[in-house]
């Protein structure tokens, strides 16, 4: 009831008229493009130039607005009257701004009004008639150890790196090219360092470790493709050259399943219900005539 009652703080002044105008389509347009024969014959509460507004109207625009069923019977007397001066500014606006409709724009507005009824349908249709959306523990168990990334695992790798602290130029990077790929790879890095620095390359040395699914994504690619002991082939990176040699990779577990259970329940209900949606769909389709009349575009 408290949500309720600051629900109803909203619907003042020139926020009353956009709430309303957004949601009137809902409340408004179903009486006139009811099919002949079915009218509203709830209570009228309100005329507008000789327009009713009914107590279905009321409860339907209650309904849209605060997303609760039945809502107007825990609405206060002055509450809902509060709702249907809005309703009423609202109708005012429609009226006003049907006076300059020509025939085109009055079917563009039903056209709308058929499409958004549709659409309230179908989801209503789906909701009261799906009810095998649910997530069982196999479907947990079988998201689990697909994607054990999204839960912690990764792998932790160890690699010493050489490097320079400025950029170089064409000539000296191919002079580095020229004097590496004369080295052996499977040497102590300290050791190639010493080899190329006798060749006139003062390279920097530095040892880290890096987890997968960082974003230095160039030395993740390259750490990777080296198997613990192996010096990769020189690259470059933002102008300067670099050379590492991956020492250890370990692999590190995921959450356990207890642990993240839940959150993939949660995951997994879209992708469920879309499931159970096109099953729906598809004995639907089973048991209809359905006809193109236009071409594959």
């Amino acid at each position: 009831m408290l949500t309720m009652v600051k629900n109803i703080k909203l619907f003042t002044g020139l926020q009353v008229l956009l709430l309303m105008a957004s949601t009137q389509l809902a409340c408004t347009q179903s009486s006139s493009t009811q099919p002949a024969g079915i009218s509203d014959s709830s209570k009228i509460l309100a005329t507008v130039n000789g327009e009713p507004i009914t107590e279905n109207q009321l409860a339907a625009n209650v309904e849209t607005l605060m997303g609760k069923k039945q809502a107007t019977s825990q609405l206060k007397p002055a509450q809902r009257r509060k709702i249907l001066e809005s309703m009423v500014m609202s109708r005012l606006i429609k009226q006003q701004a049907e006076q300059a409709f020509d025939q085109a724009k009055k079917r563009s507005y039903e056209q709308k009004a058929r499409a958004y009824k549709e659409k309230i349908i179908v989801n209503d249709y789906l909701k009261a008639s799906i009810t095998s959306a649910s997530v069982n523990n196999e479907m947990i168990a079988q998201y689990y150890s697909q994607h054990p990334e999204k839960f912690g695992a990764a792998q932790r790798m160890e690699y010493e790196l050489l490097s320079t602290t400025k950029k170089l130029d064409e000539t000296a990077r191919n002079k580095l090219l020229t004097a590496y790929g004369a080295l052996d790879k499977t040497a102590a890095i300290n050791d190639i360092r010493k080899r190329l620095a006798e060749k006139a390359f003062a390279l920097n040395y530095q040892r880290s470790h890096l987890r997968t699914g960082t974003v230095n994504t160039e030395l993740e690619k390259t750490l990777a493709s080296l198997q613990p002991g192996e010096a990769s082939a020189l690259f470059i990176q933002q102008g300067r050259p670099y050379i590492v040699k991956l020492l250890e990779r370990t692999r590190i577990a995921p959450q356990p399943l207890s642990a993240v259970q839940a959150e993939i329940r949660k995951m997994l209900v879209p992708v469920a219900l879309k499931k159970a949606i096109e099953q729906q769909t598809r004995t639907l389709k089973e048991n209809a005539k359905i006809e193109y009349l236009i071409d594959n575009e």
